[in-house]
């Protein structure tokens, strides 16, 4: 048998696009969150169910998990995600101090201390075995603001598949 240098060129190419479309099109992508159970959870969980007194322009985003195709990063799942944006016009501690409350409160154990030396970072895990993270931060950079915007952002690890 001879080796014909195209045609094994033109198989490995064919290999490779093949593999491509595959990884492409989400044909080998398992685990994210079926049937959306870690994204109910989360945006179940106690710690969403209120805002400081006094937040007004309350905005709420779930986003569900998604397949990150590889490009400048490997591929693989965001797990499912809440995000509550709000508007205060109350002491930055009072609201840091609410959310601490609020999170130890649902079960979030504090993991991290901002500028203020209230916990703003927080991790949990769920029953399943789902580790998700929480952090509060402000989005007003200005010291002397009268009203500040805020945001908590909380996030559970995809199912791996």
């Amino acid at each position: 048998m001879r080796f014909d240098p195209p045609r094994a060129a033109r198989r490995a190419l064919f290999v490779a696009l093949g593999s491509l479309l595959a990884a492409g099109c989400g044909g080998s992508a398992a685990g994210g969150d079926p049937g959306g159970r870690r994204l109910h959870e989360l945006s179940n969980d106690p710690v969403f169910a209120a805002t400081p007194a006094g937040a007004t322009g309350v905005e709420v985003v779930k986003t569900p998990a998604r397949h990150r195709q590889p490009a400048f990063q490997t591929g693989g799942w965001d797990g499912p995600s809440v995000v509550v944006t709000f508007t205060s016009s109350a002491p930055p501690e009072d609201v840091y101090r609410f959310y601490a409350q609020r999170a130890e409160a649902s079960g979030w154990k504090g993991t991290a201390s901002g500028s203020l030396g209230v916990t703003d970072r927080w991790a949990k895990t769920y029953a399943d075995g789902a580790r998700a993270t929480l952090l509060l931060f402000s989005l007003t950079r200005s010291e002397g603001a009268a009203e500040r915007q805020y945001r908590l952002a909380g996030g559970v690890a995809a199912v791996s598949g």
